[in-house]
């Protein structure tokens, strides 16, 4: 009787997960998350005029003025992932735990997902009646270093590198913002964060350096801000429109950088909720997927307490 040789495959009994993107950013926002309306909607309330003050006043009665307030408002977004099929055979003939690592994958996306679009959100709101409110030019600086070769895939010619300076320029503008000292993130792109580093003395990088928290994504303190790291934060057009992420960048996109203070900007965000199709009939296995509810925008109607730092093109 012939003997049939059966192929056999050897599979260690782990997988190499896949990389993602960090979101240590969401640790430093005001969380509404028990502020949702109707499980869909935050209204954030906007403090109408201060009253006047008057010197040595001499008129009575004074003639009292009632404060009109206003809202903003923003919706949260539900992020859905398309399943992931297991076959009864397959899970049965691997050695690793298949189903344990798809579900950390469709999490592990959706998270990355929300990440990407909070930091949008937050520089995209919408008013009251829901049209778009744009972020304001006087709240975008402008890199100054030396021209560099453009770093994003897509991107052509060459930008201005990102430099300690801008953060001095963003910490004075929040200054004249009137917003509070205490509080203050800058998130930085991964090339822009190298970039940073580079313009830094011998002394300023000692300081920096001291003042790390890795464990909670802080690379380092500067200019009164709590430096964050992260591989993509924002991307501009060349006519200061914040690009959608997940958009091809164009060749003359340019890369930014985002700072804020933490009570400026909202987050609301609910729990993933994983589907699970056990031993479904019609796929002969088990079905994946999940879903979750967050949104998110900068708290006050005129961008106050938020600063965006953007490419600059070079010759």
């Amino acid at each position: 009787m012939a003997v049939t040789q059966v192929s056999v495959e050897i599979f260690q009994n782990y997988i190499v997960e896949k990389l993602r993107r960090s979101n240590p950013h969401l640790a430093f926002a005001s969380d509404e998350s028990g502020k949702v309306l109707g499980g869909a909607v935050v209204h954030i309330p906007q403090a109408g005029a201060s009253p006047d003050v008057k010197k040595n006043r001499s008129s009575f009665p004074a003639t009292a003025v009632k404060r009109s307030d206003s809202f903003v408002t923003y919706s949260l977004d539900v992020y859905t992932t398309d399943p992931t099929h297991i076959e009864w055979a397959e899970e049965n003939e691997i050695s690793y735990d298949k189903m344990d690592s798809v579900l950390n994958d469709h999490t592990g996306t959706l998270m990355e997902t929300v990440g990407d679009n909070m930091l949008y959100n937050w520089v995209n709101g919408l008013d009251k009646d829901g049209a778009a409110v744009a972020f304001p030019a006087k709240n975008i600086i402008r890199t100054t270093g030396a021209a560099i070769a453009a770093t994003e895939a897509g991107q052509t010619g060459n930008r201005k590198a990102f430099t300690y300076k801008e953060l001095q320029k963003a910490q004075a503008i929040m200054d004249k913002m009137n917003v509070p000292k205490m509080g203050r993130v800058a998130m930085l792109e991964s090339y822009m964060y190298q970039q940073f580093l580079d313009s830094l003395s011998a002394n300023q990088m000692a300081a920096f350096s001291n003042t790390a928290d890795l464990a909670n994504g802080v690379v380092g303190k500067f200019a009164g801000f709590t430096i964050l790291e992260r591989s993509t934060v924002l991307t501009f057009t060349s006519a200061n429109k914040v690009v959608v992420p997940g958009t091809t960048v164009q060749t003359t996109d340019n890369i930014g950088a985002l700072c804020w203070q933490k009570d400026c900007v909202a987050k609301a965000l609910g729990d993933i909720k994983p589907f699970l199709n056990s031993d479904d009939a019609t796929y002969y296995g088990n079905v994946f997927s999940a879903e979750v509810k967050c949104g998110g925008r900068a708290k006050r109607a005129g961008y106050e307490g938020i600063v965006a730092i953007v490419q600059d093109t070079a010759a």
